[in-house]
C-alpha cells in the first residue's frame, strides 16, 4: 500500500504539471450551488486525488475481506481436523465451519472408519455413492484405470444385472467367478461348450431342450444328487425310457436309479452291485424280498 501511495502521488503531480505546462488556463464547475474555479492543473490533480482515495478505501476493504478469509480458513483447518477426530469417535457434537464449507461435507460422511457418501457438492463422491448402491455409472471421464477398484464394480453392477457382455469383459479380472456362474448359466450352449464355462445345475436346467443336451451332461461334474433332480424333471417329460437312459449312461448312479424308475429291475441290481452302489443295492434287495420302500425316500441318503 506503501508503495502504491507513492507511486500514485508521482503519478498525479506529473498529470497536474503536464497540464500546467500544456495549457494555464481555468475552469468553473457548479458544485451544489457553489462556483468554483480552479486551474485545469489544479482540477486534473484533484480529480486524480479523488480516483486514490477511492481506490485505497477499496484495498483497504479487501485487504480486510482476505484477512478475514484467512483467518477464517486457518480456524476452520483446525476445526475440521477436530471433527473428523470427533467423527471417528462417533462424538454428535461438531465445531463450525465459515469458509471451508465443502470439506466439512466430506467429514460429515465419516463414520467411524468408513466413508458412506451421501448427495453433496462433490460430484465424484455422488457417483461413488451411486455406484455402491448397485447403480452403473460412466466412468470414463475419470480416467481410471481398468483395475481400478470402482471401475471393477461397476462391471460387477453390470454382472449383477445379468449383463453377458460385462461377464465377457470380467473374465481376466478378479471378478471371474462370478462373471463364470453368469455365463454358464446365461450363455448359448455352443458357447459354453467351446469355451469351457463352468458347466452348473442350473446351465443344464436351462437348456432341457437342446439336441447338445447330452454332451453338456458328459462335460459336467456335479453331484449324484444334482444328477438325479435333472433326471427327475426329464423322467416327467421323456416318454421314451431309452431316450433319457441314453442320457445319463455315463452317470452310473443315476442310470441305476433311472433303471428302477423304469422297472428294469434286474439290470439295475446287476449294475448297483458291479458298481458297488450300496444304497440302491440294499432297495433293490428290499423290494425282492417283498418290502415295499419308495425310491425317493433313499435319496437324501449319501450316493
Amino acid at each position: 500500500m506503501k508503495k502504491y501511495s507513492i507511486i500514485s502521488i508521482m503519478i498525479i503531480a506529473l498529470a497536474g504539471l503536464l497540464t500546467y505546462i500544456n495549457t494555464n488556463s481555468t475552469t468553473t464547475f457548479d458544485i451544489l450551488g457553489i462556483n468554483l474555479t480552479f486551474l485545469n492543473a489544479v482540477w486534473t490533480m484533484l480529480f486524480l486525488a479523488i480516483f486514490y482515495l477511492i481506490s485505497i478505501i477499496y484495498f483497504s476493504i479487501e485487504k480486510y475481506k482476505t484477512f478475514r478469509f484467512d483467518r477464517n480458513v486457518k480456524k476452520d483447518k483446525e476445526n475440521i481436523l477436530k471433527n473428523i477426530e470427533a467423527k471417528v469417535l462417533y462424538k454428535d457434537k461438531l465445531l463450525p465451519i465459515k469458509e471451508l464449507t465443502n470439506i466439512e461435507q466430506i467429514v460429515e460422511m465419516i463414520e467411524g472408519l468408513s466413508i458412506k457418501p451421501k448427495e453433496s457438492d462433490f460430484e465424484f463422491l455422488n457417483d461413488v455413492s451411486k455406484i455402491q448402491n448397485g447403480e452403473i455409472i460412466d466412468l470414463k471421464k475419470y480416467k481410471l484405470n481398468k483395475d481400478n477398484p470402482w471401475v471393477l464394480k461397476v462391471l460387477e453392477n453390470k454382472i449383477d444385472k445379468e449383463d453377458i457382455q460385462a461377464a465377457k469383459e470380467a473374465l481376466n479380472t478378479p471378478l471371474k467367478d462370478k462373471a463364470l456362474k453368469l455365463l454358464s448359466k446365461k450363455a448359448d450352449i455352443k458357447e459354453i461348450l467351446a469355451n469351457n464355462y463352468p458347466i452348473t445345475k442350473e446351465t443344464i436346467l436351462n437348456n432341457l431342450e437342446s439336441d447338445r443336451l447330452k454332451e453338456l451332461i458328459e462335460k459336467s461334474s456335479l453331484s449324484n444328487s444334482d444328477y438325479i433332480e435333472i433326471a427327475q424333471i426329464l423322467y416327467k417329460q421323456t416318454k421314451v425310457p431309452e431316450q433319457l437312459l441314453e442320457l445319463f449312461e455315463d452317470k452310473i448312479v443315476v442310470y441305476v436309479y433311472l433303471l428302477i424308475e423304469y422297472e428294469m429291475i434286474d439290470k439295475a441290481l446287476e449294475l448297483a452291485k458291479e458298481n458297488d452302489i450300496k444304497i440302491f443295492e440294499y432297495y433293490l434287495l428290499l423290494r425282492e424280498n417283498g418290502i415295499k420302500v419308495d425310491i425317493k425316500e433313499y435319496l437324501n441318503a449319501k450316493l
